[in-house]
């Protein structure tokens, strides 16, 4: 009786997602519901409380935030993008391409999508029109960019620290897998809509009219301020015999808060005319973090203490095990489904994390780094091709359309590059 409860409620939890309900809402009502027909909803309560204050997850995804924000009020963020196009504009053929890949650098740096699309938007729509490509195509190449998974190479993104925290493993370990699919799966699916778009161009008539700001004034310096912490983060790494003097404090390489505060100060700094205003929005992005990124890794995780109440996590993790190469088809289609039917790329890889990669990690811990990789690529292109995904949203309201329209344009490409990834993953 209590399976076939907690099966309806599941069912009732993805309706209510596919309704449009508040993502976080329904996750913690229905761990709530769990706990209830388990008769231990203390343990939900308990879980609430302890993933308010888990350090190993927040301190890093706050403090990537926070950057973010200083980033786009200083508009470093336009600043990258401005030097990363500008040589897109004399190489033709390889205008479409290179605008996805805009849209990946510019989604490494900043890890919100529509953060990123934000900054690259208002830029790279106007050049994509210009060249005569329809506006259509522009805001699809726009999503495919900023989200198609750009923010899987920032060691502070969620689902890379439920990744790293749910394994144990290495960060650079992490890093590495997540980068041999994401590269792969991404080549793939731009290739494809590059494509579709020479041979199937769109019919419907649409006219974009936003110009580009020219009274913008990019430097140099605030170019580089973006990409500066993750490149810290990736080369001040144990072995590497550059920065010895600073391996000494840090054996295992420094901690992603401690580089992003570093990072972020020193922008504060750079810009000491605004100290007031730019503290103010660091912290700012920092409780931006903690409202619109952890509260979904909280409620994600009650609904997962809700599962190991009623026993199906276990079940769940049990079948993963013996599924053998299989479990990273279940394991990326299961997150793509959610992240599509929610249009969050976080809850469903954060909640997949949390609930298997601990146990897994202790029978395997390259497999389950692998399987954490793999099943945040689907979540990350489910969301890319989501009606409700805020960055498509956005895309569709730059450029007006509906944001179906933009979802016929990605979802062959997203679903073409997820899949065959998936099948080289078990082969090879």
């Amino acid at each position: 009786m209590i399976e076939f409860c907690g099966a309806l409620i599941i069912v009732l939890a993805g309706y209510a997602l596919l309704k449009g309900m508040d993502v976080r809402f329904v996750l913690f009502i229905s761990g709530l519901l769990l706990g209830i027909i388990a008769g231990d909803v203390i343990s939900i309560f308990n879980e609430f409380q302890e993933s308010m204050g888990e350090g190993k997850t927040i301190a890093p995804i706050c403090a990537s935030m926070g950057y973010a924000f200083l980033l786009r009020i200083t508009g470093c963020d336009h600043a990258m993008v401005h030097y990363i196009i500008s040589p897109l504009k004399k190489i033709s053929w390889f205008l479409l391409p290179g605008s996805c890949i805009v849209g990946f650098l510019t989604n490494i740096a900043i890890p919100s999508q529509t953060a990123a699309a934000a900054a690259v938007g208002p830029i790279l729509v106007p050049i994509l029109t210009g060249a005569g490509f329809h506006p259509l195509i522009a805001g699809a190449a726009l999503v495919l960019g900023a989200s198609g998974g750009g923010d899987l190479f920032n060691p502070g993104e969620p689902e890379v620290v439920s990744i790293q925290v749910g394994t144990g493993a290495p960060l650079n370990q992490v890093m590495a897998s997540l980068a041999q699919y994401e590269i792969l799966a991404f080549s793939i699916a731009v290739a494809i809509f590059v494509l579709i778009s020479y041979l199937r161009p769109p019919k419907q008539d649409l006219t974009y009219t936003e110009e580009v700001n020219d009274e913008f004034k990019p430097t140099l310096l605030r170019a580089i301020m973006p990409p500066l912490p993750i490149l810290t983060l990736l080369f001040v790494r144990p072995g590497n015999p550059l920065f010895a003097p600073l391996l000494e404090f840090y054996p295992q390489g420094p901690p992603v808060a401690h580089v992003m505060v570093f990072y972020a100060f020193l922008l504060i700094l750079l810009n000491f005319k605004k100290i007031t205003q730019l503290t103010n929005e660091f912290f700012s992005g920092l409780g931006y973090g903690y409202a619109n990124v952890i509260s979904l890794i909280i409620t994600a995780n009650c609904f997962i203490a809700g599962l190991e109440a009623i026993g199906f996590m276990q079940s769940i993790i049990a079948f993963i095990i013996n599924s053998g190469p299989y479990a990273h088809v279940l394991g990326s289609l299961s997150v793509w489904g959610m992240a599509v039917i929610s249009g969050s790329g976080t809850a469903p890889s954060v909640a997949f994390s949390n609930g298997v990669l601990p146990t897994m990690s202790a029978i395997d811990i390259n497999h389950a780094v692998d399987l954490g990789a793999i099943s945040a690529l689907g979540s990350a292109f489910g969301r890319t091709m989501s009606p409700a995904a805020a960055v498509m949203i956005f895309a569709s309201a730059l450029i007006g359309v509906s944001p179906l329209e933009i979802v016929k344009r990605t979802a062959i490409p997203i679903m073409a590059g997820l899949i065959i990834t998936i099948l080289i993953s078990i082969i090879f």
